[in-house]
């Protein structure tokens, strides 16, 4: 299943998995429910987010992109700071 492109996002043809760039996307999707397989570093700044994929998570990066998707702010605040600790934590090892 090959999702359509948005900024930031990376397109695949695995329909196992489904990669993120940007850290809002990616928190998001864990906010709805989405199970982060993995976090890789692409650099020392950058990471890709990798999740399991399901039908229904391109509906859920449009709703993003589209500004028609609703997540709790406290919630997302918290995994967005813990995701970030966990990027700074791999980075020690980069």
């Amino acid at each position: 299943m090959l999702m359509r492109k948005h900024v930031n996002e990376v397109p695949i043809d695995d329909d196992e998995e489904y990669f993120s760039n940007d850290i809002d996307v990616a928190v998001t999707l864990i906010c709805k429910g989405y199970t982060l397989e993995d976090i890789k570093l692409l650099t020392n700044k950058k990471a890709t987010f990798i999740f399991k994929n399901h039908p229904a998570i391109k509906a859920a990066v449009d709703g993003f992109w589209s500004n028609r998707i609703e997540v709790h702010p406290l919630e997302f605040a918290n995994i967005r700071k813990n995701l970030k600790s966990r990027i700074y934590a791999m980075q020690k090892d980069y």
